[in-house]
């Protein structure tokens, strides 16, 4: 089966998870009691990069961390399924290069998204997830919402998956004022631990809200 690229994976994973849409009041909704969006919904993507590694969880899934003789460090298969995990990564991020006719850099892990709204009741809606290269150890995600005068934050945390992407879609109450929601940037609160050990961040992507 032909790999298909990270931004073709990302948008089957947007479509399987049941999205919440939240749009202006219409002929079609004035009636249904939908809330009332009082900010634009928009997509926001950034990279999940390397921030290093875990050798527990390497060791554990058939690889080694080598430290090279500048300090550099990468993840290197020891066993045939370790291998094959790799061979797969690999071809995922090679569709992804071809795709984007750029170079995939080996820094980078996937991709992270987040979009949404402010709606009524102070309430910002969201839909977030990521996407990587490899099978995914576990992950730990979070979402804040900060206004001019409150703020707050949803956040998850589990294990793998081991397709590499998954995705949510949530709500997070008493924001009050115009502000800024978005997935951290660089945090372990926003993280994924690859089956490799590779520990990849979030670059943080976030929105506006009014």
């Amino acid at each position: 089966m032909q790999a298909r690229s990270l931004k073709a994976r990302i948008l089957t994973a947007m479509m399987t998870a049941a999205i919440l849409v939240v749009g202006p009041v219409t002929a079609a909704n004035a009636g249904t009691g939908a809330p009332t969006a009082t900010s634009e919904s928009v997509t926001v993507y950034t990279p999940m990069v390397v921030a290093g590694y875990d050798a527990e969880v390497a060791e554990a899934n058939g690889f080694k961390i080598v430290t090279h003789a500048d300090g550099s460090q990468e993840s290197v298969p020891v066993t045939a399924a370790a291998a094959a995990q790799r061979e797969r990564a690999d071809q995922l991020r090679a569709a992804d290069q071809k795709s984007a006719r750029t170079s995939a850099a080996l820094t980078v892990c996937g991709d992270s998204w987040l979009s949404g709204a402010k709606v009524d009741n102070n309430v910002v809606v969201f839909q977030t997830g990521f996407i990587v290269y490899g099978a995914a150890y576990q992950h730990s995600w979070t979402v804040y919402a900060t206004g001019a005068i409150t703020g707050n934050s949803w956040s998850t945390s589990g294990p793998g998956p081991a397709s590499g992407n998954k995705s949510w879609e949530g709500a997070i109450g008493n924001v009050i004022g115009p502000g800024i929601a978005g997935v951290p940037w660089g945090s372990n609160s926003a993280s994924v631990i690859l089956v490799d050990g590779t520990v990849c961040w979030s670059d943080g992507p976030n929105f506006a809200f009014g």
